[in-house]
């Protein structure tokens, strides 16, 4: 066998191996993303992979985000509003809530623990 030959066999087999890799991996963050219950102005509901619900209320002047006592996500409920900026992350174990008194809040993001997708909900 040529070397040219050798190399081929050798770019064929670490051609498959990243392919069977990459598919792998994509099942495997497939099969952990959250899923979406619901997402409408006021309102958003959904549930992370380690089957934990997380909700929000939101109008412009009082946001409510909270996290189920179901499932066994031990991470927090992440809460950030958006007025004349965005303010700084706020959290807790089962809820968190923020007003305005002025009726400024525009949207707001909710996460299932730091690292996590956050989520942008507008007010009703």
């Amino acid at each position: 066998m040529t070397i040219t030959a050798t190399r081929k066999r050798i770019a064929t087999a670490l051609g498959a191996t990243a392919a069977a890799l990459m598919l792998t991996t994509t099942t495997a963050s497939a099969a952990g993303t959250d899923k979406i219950i619901t997402d409408e102005p006021g309102f958003f509901h959904y549930e992370r992979s380690c089957k934990t619900d997380y909700a929000m209320t939101l109008t412009k002047k009082k946001a409510v985000a909270a996290k189920g006592n179901d499932g066994w996500c031990a991470g927090h409920v992440w809460l950030r509003m958006y007025g004349d900026s965005w303010g700084d992350w706020a959290h807790d174990s089962t809820s968190v809530t923020r007003t305005s008194p002025k009726g400024k809040f525009k949207k707001a993001l909710i996460k299932g623990c730091e690292d996590c997708h956050a989520y942008t909900v507008y007010p009703k």
